[in-house]
């Protein structure tokens, strides 16, 4: 049987001597206590030809030569078997320390960099999604009419659209909705009579073919209110704005946007009547001035007429003598 093979005796096992040397060489303490001796012996050897000088030869101790060189090379070797290896400890600890702070602050570096390019590129895709939705909308709104909740409770905007004289697209923003919504559910009777008639009148605009109604979700905030986000959002998108309301309207112009008022439009279109023309007009009430009798023309133009104040029921032929232009509408006066 060979050397290298296993010898068994019994139930006890016997390793040979190469498989017995081979496995110490495996032990990491052999390897430390075989370097410790070499560093004993460079040191050793090393300090012995250093020290074997004329002076310690000339002068030997207690008359014994080479025992000052065989000291001082015993002195290093013990210095190289002992010490060397701790401060060898110590500078690979140390060394080790510096390559894994300089590893970490490269990597920690590097993924800085990375995070800060990947936010920047998030941020600069962001920013493009952004404009691109921006400039979606506002080609999608450019041009519209904006209405706001008075035009939606008055009503008579379903009547204009119905007869064609509309044809841009009417844009109800949520917060009108929302306002509508928050007035149909009123305590106060009168209110919730007409936030519903708000509601109805959105919901005849939707039945309305010609005319699309849209919903500009999330662009009105409670904080600053409906109408200065109306305002807000007509002179984003180049909008028109249609409203009653006469703060709203004020507010809008001196803004610099573009209003649509009903009222206007009804005063703009009402009969035009011409001084020295006869008209047929029924008296209704006395005037407030005396002698004075008021009655209205079809589309609602008051006319006042002097001399008719006890002529209240009858139906007179009257002469235009002027007409006034007021903020209520014109009023004409006339003369039997």
């Amino acid at each position: 049987m060979s050397a290298a093979k296993i010898i068994k005796t019994g139930k006890n096992v016997v390793r040979s001597p190469r498989s017995a040397f081979r496995k110490a060489l495996e032990n990491p303490k052999v390897w430390g206590f075989l370097a410790r001796v070499t560093l004993f012996s460079l040191f050793f050897i090393s300090a012995f030809n250093l020290s074997n000088s004329a002076f310690f030869f000339e002068n030997p101790i207690f008359g014994i030569r080479f025992l000052a060189e065989t000291l001082i090379a015993l002195a290093a070797g013990v210095f190289g078997f002992h010490t060397v290896p701790i401060i060898a400890e110590k500078v690979r600890g140390w060394f080790e320390k510096l390559i894994a702070l300089v590893v970490a602050n490269i990597v920690s570096d590097f993924w800085n960099q990375q995070s800060r390019r990947m936010s920047a590129a998030r941020r600069v895709k962001q920013k493009e999604k952004k404009e691109k939705r921006e400039k979606e909308t506002h080609e999608k709104l450019k041009a519209t009419v904006l209405l706001d909740t008075s035009v939606l409770v008055d009503g008579r905007v379903v009547d204009v659209v119905k007869t064609g004289f509309l044809s841009e697209d009417l844009i109800v923003p949520k917060g009108v909705l929302d306002e509508l919504h928050l007035i149909s559910d009123s305590k106060d009777d009168l209110k919730r009579k007409k936030g519903r008639r708000g509601l109805d009148m959105l919901n005849a605009l939707k039945r309305v073919g010609s005319v699309k109604v849209h919903e500009a979700p999330g662009d009105i905030s409670k904080e600053d209110g409906v109408d200065k986000e109306l305002v807000r959002l007509a002179k984003k998108y180049d909008a028109r704005l249609m409203t009653m309301d006469f703060n709203l309207n004020k507010v809008a112009k001196v803004s610099g946007v573009k209003v649509l008022n009903l009222n206007e439009l009804v005063n703009a279109v009402k009969y035009a009547a011409v001084p020295g023309e006869k008209i047929r007009i029924k008296i209704v009430q006395a005037g407030k001035e005396p002698n004075q009798g008021v009655g209205y023309l079809a589309d609602g133009t008051m006319v006042v007429v002097a001399g008719a104040q006890n002529k209240v029921g009858k139906t007179l032929m009257v002469t235009v003598s002027k007409v006034i232009q007021t903020d209520a509408g014109k009023m004409v006066f006339c003369e039997e």
